[in-house]
């Protein structure tokens, strides 16, 4: 009686990490989407001096930040900071779009090249938390 105790609690403790996981790897699947449909629609976008700035807007309606929000739910406070720091990035790259930098411009290659690389760490970070759970 007392194996079948711990049996049973081991097999209930393996469920709820592989379903922890699971939650996670959806919960980070989902934001890194909508970070890149964002920024594929912000790479096309055509200079508008006046939208500088306004990329939350812009953020918002392609579901970043409510991933983001997801995220902070689920996930360790290193992970979330660097989320947000994804996010923050993907922002200044909207501002050098629309701002009207080329893209060979040093502006506009410098903020691509810090959101790819908050996403690298973000995608590492990710990597860890999935290892740990």
């Amino acid at each position: 009686m007392i194996a079948t105790l711990v049996a049973d609690h081991v097999r209930w403790r393996r469920d709820r990490r592989e379903r922890d996981r699971d939650t996670l790897r959806t919960t980070f699947t989902e934001f890194l989407a909508a970070l890149s449909a964002a920024r594929d629609v912000f790479a096309r976008m055509e200079p508008s001096p006046d939208r500088v700035g306004k990329g939350h807007v812009a953020v918002g309606e392609h579901g970043v930040y409510a991933a983001q929000q997801h995220l902070e739910l689920v996930a360790q406070r290193t992970l979330v900071d660097k989320a947000g720091c994804a996010t923050l990035s993907l922002l200044d790259f909207h501002d050098a779009v629309v701002a009207g930098h080329s893209p060979d411009s040093s502006e506009h290659v410098r903020a691509w090249r810090a959101a790819r690389q908050a996403r690298t760490a973000l995608i590492e970070e990710m990597r860890i938390a999935l290892q740990r759970t």
